[in-house]
């Protein structure tokens, strides 16, 4: 199974092959990205606490779907991955 993520801040591919992608940084902008959640509430969550902020995920949440990804002043997006069947959630923040 082929697993691919792009970076929603700059289009970057982050990763694409068969293994799971791990949090890290992107290669293209540098944005951190946390999550692998199987909702964008559960990536959400997991990124902020592994970022040890405190904000309410759901109102995280709800910011990030009103973010446009191509604006350049946008400081975070959130993405799924792209594979066969069940894909995972990821918050990528600049």
């Amino acid at each position: 199974m082929s697993i691919r993520l792009v970076c929603p801040l700059c289009r970057t591919t982050v990763t694409d092959g068969s293994e799971e992608p791990v949090p890290g940084s992107c290669p293209g902008c540098g944005a951190v990205y946390d999550g692998g959640g199987t909702s964008p509430l559960e990536a959400v969550t997991t990124a902020l606490s592994s970022w040890g902020r405190a904000d309410d995920p759901a109102t995280y949440l709800g910011d990030l779907f009103r973010i446009d990804p191509d604006d350049p002043t946008a400081e975070a997006a959130i993405a799924s991955d792209e594979r066969e069947g069940f894909y995972r959630w990821w918050v990528f923040r600049r």
